[in-house]
């Protein structure tokens, strides 16, 4: 009968040195075993679990369990997560070309824990790992209070980022001011059907850059579009900053792109659609100026901040209609976030295109694919139409109307 392995208790912190003492790793058990050629008295302080405060988790359930929550959460994780308390940006399921809106951070000290952000969802959330697996692996310890574990996690990983973040934004900032403006005879810009640059400026690799701001105008990040349409945001590191391991983080939450006007104060209203192609294409429908909110799980802290400085000036939300995704059973991202936006704040108006199902099949998802398929009169008419509408369903209700001018008096 083979002799069954002989399994260690390896907290994080010990899988060096048990390592450099020949302990062998069980990738079916995800646990370290001392070998039957050495002897087992070499780890005595692994053989079984010490009654004292310390986590001993073995490195192979950390990290399964955390992967198993990022992906949860949309994100692409090749191989395992890694776990050092750096920002890391991975692709997650909704992602096209180059794009990397996935972000997560994971501490192995004391606790094992970590951070989770899906940007194109919205999702952003503090993980640890179960209590129930802890009972599993210790014998005595004193669980800390979740309240206090989750606001210590967060506002240390926030202070982290915002620190690398400031940080990247002053790179970006230089990078931005000495580049050339666009050729209004950009690849992108000719596909989505446009002959203008729209004052934006393009990198030394040709890539189009879309400066995002806060609500203040400070320039944090870049939307960097290549010729053939790929996205990312933020810097693209030199072979240089890749070696010396140089991080970069750039901002996106709540940051947004203007069409046609210099500063929020120049908006007599707020059009704000996702991609830079929707926005563009509004704003030559319109003849207004429009933001562009990146995708939406950016919209929600937009809006949230322009309501909050600008308590008056009307908002219209105009979404990407992800029908294609409907029809295969999956969720409409573009409609279902503007849609729980309007529940949170009723004074504000949304505005869907309208695509068939023949239509959603062929791709069609927004305003810019309609502008390419049917012409910008398609556009002005699906938006006047919709404008229209909400006109006449005043005018059908006056007792309504009285109402509503009697509380602005």
């Amino acid at each position: 009968m083979p002799q069954k392995r002989i399994y260690l208790y390896v907290p994080f912190k010990d899988k060096e040195k048990v390592k450099s003492l020949g302990a062998m790793w069980d990738e079916k058990e995800k646990k370290w075993f001392a070998p039957k050629s050495l002897d087992k008295n070499i780890f005595s302080q692994w053989l079984y679990p010490h009654q004292k405060k310390e986590f001993l988790f073995d490195e192979g359930e950390i990290l399964t369990t955390f992967k198993s929550a990022l992906e949860n959460q949309g994100l692409i994780i090749d191989g395992l997560p890694v776990m050092d308390g750096k920002i890391h940006r991975v692709k997650t399921t909704t992602d096209r070309g180059r794009e990397m809106s996935g972000a997560y951070s994971g501490f192995l000290d004391e606790y094992p824990a970590g951070f989770i952000q899906n940007f194109k969802t919205g999702i952003k959330e503090n993980w640890k790992m179960p209590l129930e697996n802890i009972r599993q692996n210790i014998v005595s310890y004193q669980a800390p209070s979740p309240k206090n574990f989750n606001n210590s996690i967060s506002n240390n990983t926030k202070q982290d980022i915002l620190e690398l973040q400031k940080k990247t934004a002053l790179k970006i900032e230089e990078e931005y001011n000495q580049a050339n403006w666009a050729h209004s005879n950009h690849p992108y810009l000719k596909k989505k059907g446009f002959e203008e640059n729209f004052y934006l400026k393009q990198d030394s690799r040709g890539s189009l850059l879309i400066p995002l701001k806060d609500e203040n105008g400070k320039l944090w990040s870049v939307q960097r579009i290549f010729p053939n349409g790929d996205k990312i945001i933020g810097i693209i590191k030199t072979k240089e900053e890749k070696e010396q391991g140089i991080e970069y983080s750039a901002k996106k939450t709540g940051c947004f792109h203007i069409i046609g006007a210099k500063s929020l104060e120049h908006c007599k209203e707020f059009i704000i659609a996702e991609g830079f192609a929707t926005a563009a294409t509004i704003h030559k429908a319109l003849n207004k100026p429009v933001i562009m909110g990146i995708d939406a799980g950016n919209l929600p802290k937009i809006v949230e901040i322009l309501k909050d400085k600008f308590q008056n000036i009307p908002i219209t939300l105009i979404a990407d209609n992800d029908k294609k995704r409907e029809l295969k059973g999956l969720s409409n991202v573009g409609v279902e976030t503007v849609k729980d936006i309007k529940q949170k704040f009723s004074d504000i108006k949304v505005i869907i295109p309208k695509i068939s199902d023949q239509e959603a099949e062929q791709g069609i998802s927004d305003f810019n694919d309609i502008f390419l398929n049917k012409g910008l009169n398609e556009v002005k008419k699906q938006l006047n139409s919709i404008d229209f509408q909400n006109k006449l369903n005043t005018f059908k209700n006056p007792i309504k109307t009285i109402s509503e001018k009697e509380i602005i008096r």
